[in-house]
């Protein structure tokens, strides 16, 4: 086509356009919107490009694209379909940008672009965390927050190789401003510093026994449990120890606490030190707590308590419900000062109730938090008098004089003989007098005699002091001389009953008779005390009814007989004494006692 012909065309299309605008109205009935607005009257649609029955003079934005148009329905397609100046209108636009989701492209940029609920969808996470590497900082964590490859840049300030947040390998450098000090350094003695970051302060001379646990409230009474709740520790060495790094634990419940604070925690020799749940004086029952530890419950009934540093147990105490450890209430449990060491700490018979308090203006629990213990028992001592052999038959003077209370209250004694040879006579109730301070005891055999004292102050009974004493037989005896005493007559009558008008008579039996045996003349030529005696019948008409036969004096009793009137019946008994000496040698005697019923 020519040039010509083209501006032809357009010259005649622009005349009819101008002459339809300058009728300003639709004499057919046409208004602009239903068969072709901006017609020529023939039905063209030459002033509506796109067919869409709409021109540009007529409100359409787009007049090459028949979808578009004033007053059609709005699609969400990124056009202003409807010719009202906005595009998707009434669609979500979640992350407000102005672009609808349903055309908009999900960016990195920690929004939901697309509006599908997710959060920078399809973009790298390479620590899991939910954030993407192209959003995330790095952050000290042992982990490559923002995927560059890299794990916890930036915070390795020292350059000795350790980050201050450790890794999954290595633990943290808790000096990042000293290249010397990093996890696995050399600990370096007496220097107050964790050279090699396990938490432990100078730990190198750690040994079981260091430290011993000495007192445990674990229930309270002055304040709520567990808030008054503690424990004290104490210096069983001769030098300072740091206390940093100690771990506190327990195998029952898996409670664990490790000691740490920017300052040096010490302790010094022979020193206490409490631990407690909570260090506010107002709220813990008035208890002086050095250190507040956390995670820790001391439990009622049964638990126990360790102490460690590194693989090192220092101590550990355990107890049972009050079956070997005391069981109190508003009073600690204590080690016996007497006990201050690791293996008889361990021991329950070592540790009692507190008795003292140590508030008295507060009325506090029973305790003595940061002091030493109170005794828990007077001390018994058990001795004898003697330098010499000590032989059978000698009189032994045993000894408890030595005996004391510690906190000075008065106390009683008493001994026991805790064993004797098989074949000894001998028991407690030999000791003459067992409850006094310095009894005496005679021992019949030879062999081992073991005496056992014990003390009470009115509260608390003391540990058994032992006593063993080796009894050497005497080279030398004589058997003792028994002496029964002289033969006994007694006599009586009854009264007879005429049977007749006294042709005969019917005669009862006389009453019992009562003798008194004593064989308080028998001796030991060797001066020896006779320790046995022995009376029995060995003859006679009548039974003798001997009242105590291991007696020195006794009462025998023989039954009455039954005479004729006018006449006497006799009977008879024959008592044979056996005396023994302390050596077992023995001698006897015989007495006669004869008893005679009259009728009458």
């Amino acid at each position: 086509m020519s040039l010509h012909r083209i501006l032809f065309g357009l010259s005649i299309g622009a005349s009819l356009f101008s002459l339809s605008a300058c009728n300003g109205s639709d004499k057919d009935g046409n208004d602009g919107t239903a068969d072709g607005g901006g017609s020529d009257g023939g039905g063209g649609t030459t002033g509506d490009l796109d067919g869409d029955g709409w021109t540009v003079d007529a409100g359409d934005c787009d007049d090459g694209n028949p979808s578009v148009y004033p007053g059609r329905a709005e699609d969400c397609d990124g056009l202003d379909n409807n010719c009202n100046g906005l595009m998707d209108e009434g669609f979500a636009d979640t992350d407000g940008n102005g672009t609808a989701d349903c055309v908009d492209t999900e960016i990195c940029d920690g929004l939901d672009n697309d509006g599908d609920g997710e959060v920078d969808e399809g973009y790298p996470d390479t620590d899991g965390d939910g954030v993407a590497d192209c959003l995330a900082e790095e952050v000290c964590d042992g982990i490559d927050n923002n995927g560059d490859g890299q794990v916890d840049e930036g915070f390795d300030a020292d350059g000795d190789g350790y980050t201050t947040c450790g890794s999954a390998t290595d633990a943290p450098d808790c000096n990042d401003s000293d290249a010397s000090i990093y996890p696995g350094a050399s600990e370096v003695g007496d220097d107050l510093v964790d050279n090699d970051c396990d938490g432990l302060v100078d730990e190198t001379a750690w040994r079981a026994g260091d430290l011993l646990i000495t007192e445990i409230m674990n229930n309270p009474y002055g304040a709520s449990d567990p808030l008054g709740e503690w424990f004290e520790i104490y210096n069983n060495t001769t030098r300072s120890l740091i206390l940093n790094g100690v771990v506190i634990t327990s195998s029952d419940d898996g409670d664990w606490h490790q000691i740490h604070s920017d300052d040096v925690i010490t302790i010094g020799a022979g020193e206490h030190y409490v631990l407690g749940i909570n260090s506010d004086f107002l709220t813990n029952g008035g208890v002086p707590v050095s250190y507040e530890y956390s995670d820790v419950t001391l439990q009622n009934e049964t638990d126990d308590l360790i102490l460690m540093a590194g693989d090192t147990i220092i101590d550990e105490v355990s107890w049972d419900d009050g079956a070997s450890m005391p069981d109190p209430q508003g009073a600690s449990m204590l080690l016996d000062p007497d006990f201050y060491s690791s293996s008889l700490n361990d021991r329950g018979t070592s540790w009692c109730t507190a008795s003292l308090v140590w508030d008295e203006v507060a009325e506090s629990d029973g305790g003595s938090p940061g002091d030493m213990n109170e005794y828990c028992w007077p001390i018994a001592i058990a001795d004898y008098d003697s330098d010499s052999t000590l032989y059978t038959c000698d009189t032994i003077q045993l000894r408890g004089s030595a005996s004391y209370d510690q906190e000075d209250e008065d106390i009683t004694h008493e001994w026991t003989l805790a064993t004797a040879p098989a074949d000894s006579r001998k028991t407690t109730d030999d000791i003459i007098t067992p409850t006094t301070i310095d009894p005496t005891f005679t021992p019949d055999r030879e062999g081992l005699h073991s005496f056992e004292l014990v003390v009470y102050n009115g509260t608390e009974y003391s540990e058994p002091s032992v006593l063993d004493l080796e009894i050497v037989n005497r080279p030398y005896n004589n058997d003792p001389t028994a002496d029964a005493g002289p033969d006994e007559d007694k006599s009586g009558f009854i009264t007879c009953t005429p049977v007749s008008y006294g042709v005969s008579y019917d005669c009862a039996a006389c009453e019992d008779a009562e003798f008194t045996v004593d064989a308080a003349d028998s001796f030991d030529i060797d001066g020896d005390a006779l320790v046995y005696y022995n009376w029995e019948q060995t003859g006679g008409t009548a039974t003798a009814v001997i009242d105590n036969p291991d007696a020195s004096s006794t009462t025998v009793t023989l039954a009455g007989s039954t005479p004729i009137y006018g006449g006497t019946e006799g009977s008879w008994a024959e008592l044979t004494l056996t005396v023994e000496d302390c050596m077992g040698g023995t001698g006897t005697d015989t007495i006669i006692l004869t008893y005679e019923c009259v009728g009458r």
